[in-house]
């Protein structure tokens, strides 16, 4: 079987969205299948990556790289990024511009090929809008729309956005055979478009060799990687901290690592000394700090927005160091925790939960403890596994051959 997949996040790109592509690049290709990436790039070439054609388009208006570039620099009023801006603001896609080279490149592939299977992965618009515009012209394939996380239901875009941003949204769930995303929740909203039962659970996942070893630090290290953003912020995680330390149950040399943030963080002056910042790094590296250089792996979600796991917990979820999540007591966090065994959750909202959870990870670090998971849920959670699934389904629909 022949499959297109087309996502503006793929390797080298240090970011969820792009691991979650490569999985399913890898896995399809080693379950046997021709695997064509379109992505976008830094430069316009065709590369072999894991054993599939790689098509790299470069956007004219601003490559990802010069956008994380002025973001580290703060550069915000750039004239690729306004120009970047004002194609969302009309078109509702930035990558307007990336679309109509994407496209015509795609045209190009099919006349080549015949593809049994083509996966667009939102976000930005423009793959979903591709493998539309290529249904449209008169090719036939399957299509999977990969939506990740919400659509028009996101907490990042204005409600005016949102509202533009449904028409699409309901064109797409009715036009693709298959509709995936990371969970069932956001899932069930794509669901009650009542366009036809083509759904799918995907999750993200890990992708690497579960480490069942553990190594304690001197001092008592939480670990947070990653940026904060929007309403995603450690202030209740650092006041909960500091008043353990001026209380006396934690150690005072007690250390929180943050691992790539971009944003200003609000730091108490109390903890200062104790808050250890960290440029970003390659995904790989920062999988050798969660698994090496600490004794705590931190996640934070507020409350309010269900459904979302964020790719960071399947990361620390094959290390075998505990996992305090700080986020909603009845969302998937917790459910997932609850199902491997591998941490605990408290209330991102309640500071007593938040230290009565710090107290209990101390105690394992100070007592050398190791919490017994149970490995066979967390496996189901690796990449493989994941990708594994919508191989099935294809398979159960006759769709891979």
């Amino acid at each position: 079987m022949k499959v297109l997949i087309i996502s503006n996040y793929f390797y080298p790109v240090n970011k969820i969205g792009a691991l979650r592509i490569n999985a399913f690049a890898k896995y399809f290709h080693l379950a046997g299948h021709s695997v064509t990436v379109l992505t976008e790039g830094e430069k316009d070439e065709c590369v072999q990556w894991g054993g599939c054609q790689v098509y790299y388009v470069k956007d004219p208006v601003m490559t990802d790289a010069y956008l994380w570039r002025s973001i580290s620099e703060r550069k915000r009023w750039l004239p690729r990024r306004i120009a970047a801006s004002l194609l969302r603001r009309v078109f509702l896609d930035e990558k307007r511009i990336w679309q109509v080279k994407a496209l015509k490149k795609a045209r190009e592939l099919f006349r080549q090929n015949v593809f049994d299977v083509v996966l667009s992965s939102f976000f930005p618009l423009a793959p979903h809008l591709i493998a539309m515009k290529l249904r449209n012209s008169g090719f036939r394939f399957y299509w999977i729309a990969d939506m990740r996380d919400e659509m028009s239901k996101s907490p990042f875009i204005s409600s005016n956005y949102a509202m533009r941003l449904k028409l699409h949204e309901r064109k797409i769930v009715c036009r693709a055979d298959l509709v995936t995303s990371v969970s069932k929740p956001i899932l069930d909203d794509f669901r009650s478009l009542g366009c036809h039962d083509g759904f799918l659970e995907v999750r993200n996942g890990y992708d690497y060799e579960e480490v069942h070893d553990v190594n304690f630090q001197t001092c008592f290290t939480m670990t947070y990687t990653g940026s904060f953003y929007g309403s995603i912020k450690p202030d209740n995680w650092f006041k909960a901290f500091s008043e353990l330390i001026s209380e006396g149950m934690l150690p005072p040399d007690s250390v929180i690592k943050i691992v790539g943030n971009y944003s200003n963080l609000n730091v108490p002056q109390s903890i200062l000394a104790n808050v250890v910042l960290l440029k970003p790094v390659p995904h790989d590296e920062a999988l050798r700090i969660s698994i090496m250089e600490t004794d705590v792996l931190v996640m934070v979600h507020p409350l309010g927005r269900k459904g979302v796991y964020s790719g960071k917990l399947f990361d620390y979820l094959a290390t075998n160091k505990p996992i305090l999540a700080l986020c909603d007591p009845d969302d998937v966090i917790a459910e997932l925790l609850k199902d491997t065994g591998a941490g605990f959750v408290a209330c991102e909202s309640d500071i007593g939960d938040i230290k009565r959870a710090i107290i209990k990870c101390y105690f394992l670090w100070k007592n050398k403890e190791v919490l017994p998971r149970n490995w066979d849920r967390i496996s189901q959670n690796s990449r493989r596994s994941q990708t594994q699934i919508l191989i099935d389904y294809l398979s159960a629909q006759n769709i891979l051959m």
